[in-house]
């Protein structure tokens, strides 16, 4: 089973799990960036003696890194947090054109109390973020709220927000296509929840860092109380029980996508039932159904998927900026939130 793909902030707990077992890594992060990259600020890659976890943008940039990180590990050069500045031309054999700035930071013991630390902000829900002194590398980084030291130069630091800005969906129904489309969104920058109350089908969903699997034995409170989701997705065993979901779901204005498999046919009949049943055109006109338009055609479970995760982030992805912030920006948020 292919693992699936970590998110932007699995690197507190895999640098942790680190610690806890006694091997040193070396956690690498894009922390500036100028022109064409393969990756944006805030990726990546923890690198150990023998693997890594995450990416940067893969390529000889990657092999680059992961071998100064290796270097670091076996004592060749000193173990202190440092910058790498890497051209993506020629030299590197990459013709992206572009810079990175990537931070070399070394996990040891001495890195639990400052993991632990932006772990347990991170689970209160708080707006948190890791300071990163790019003058005094021997010194560990801050874990600040939001904010920061005012006798620190904004050259001299790098700020990684404890932030996962992935769109989150509700998956309702686990069958053949819900388990192909889990899959592909393993890979994905999505966080998916999956409810369907026949365990065995449950049983079958890849495991995933980014996938959650509930088994309720009624589906319906679990959409009439759902919140913190940014889209669902109907395809249970039952056009029933699809009906009466895509009938709560439709009156939730916080989903910014909501789809229904199915073929056009039941999709009319669906329409004509939730306006028969008191639907408002607004509300009737948030279902997405057919899913997946405009994609390879075909019925197949993985064709299927391949159609629908690509409308979902479409719909639901946001541009959040650069991962990484600068203290002016840390600076003009502070100023706007108290105007």
């Amino acid at each position: 089973m292919i693992r699936g793909a970590p998110g932007p902030c699995d690197w507190i707990n895999a640098a942790l799990d680190t610690v806890a077992k006694a091997r040193p890594a070396v956690l690498a992060i894009i922390c500036g960036e100028r022109g064409s990259t393969p990756r944006e600020s805030g990726s990546w890659i923890l690198i150990g003696q023998t693997q890594s976890l995450g990416s940067i943008g893969g390529g000889e940039l990657e092999r680059t890194i992961i071998e100064a990180g290796q270097a670091m590990l076996a004592g060749n050069g000193d173990w202190a947090r440092s910058i790498v500045h890497c051209v993506l031309g020629p030299d590197m054999r990459q013709c992206c054109g572009g810079t990175l700035e990537i931070m070399l930071q070394p996990i040891d013991a001495s890195a639990s109390l400052w993991l632990q630390k932006a772990r347990d902000k991170q689970r209160t829900g708080t707006q948190v973020n890791v300071l990163f002194n790019k003058t005094h590398t021997g010194t560990p980084p801050s874990v600040i709220d939001h904010g920061k030291p005012s006798t620190v130069s904004a050259d001299a630091v790098y700020i990684l927000p404890l932030a996962d800005h992935r769109p989150a969906l509700a998956l309702f129904g686990a069958g053949h296509v819900g388990r192909a489309l889990c899959t592909m969104a393993s890979q994905l920058p999505l966080r998916l929840s999956v409810f369907d109350s026949r365990k065995d089908q449950c049983a079958q969903v890849p495991a995933s860092p980014n996938i959650d699997v509930h088994t309720p034995y009624d589906l319906l409170p679990i959409a009439q109380e759902l919140r913190h989701h940014d889209a669902a997705l109907v395809m249970t065993h039952s056009h029933a029980l699809d009906y009466e979901l895509c009938r709560i779901l439709l009156t939730n204005t916080a989903l910014r996508y909501t789809g229904l498999i199915g073929s056009q046919a039941k999709a009319r009949r669906f329409r004509k039932a939730l306006k028969k049943d008191g639907l408002t055109d607004t509300q009737i006109a948030r279902l997405t159904s057919p899913i997946g338009a405009g994609a390879a055609a075909g019925k197949e479970p993985g064709v299927i998927a391949l159609g629908v995760l690509p409308e979902i982030l479409k719909t639901c992805r946001v541009t959040t900026g650069e991962p990484g912030i600068t203290l002016q920006q840390v600076e003009a948020q502070r100023e706007r939130a108290a105007s």
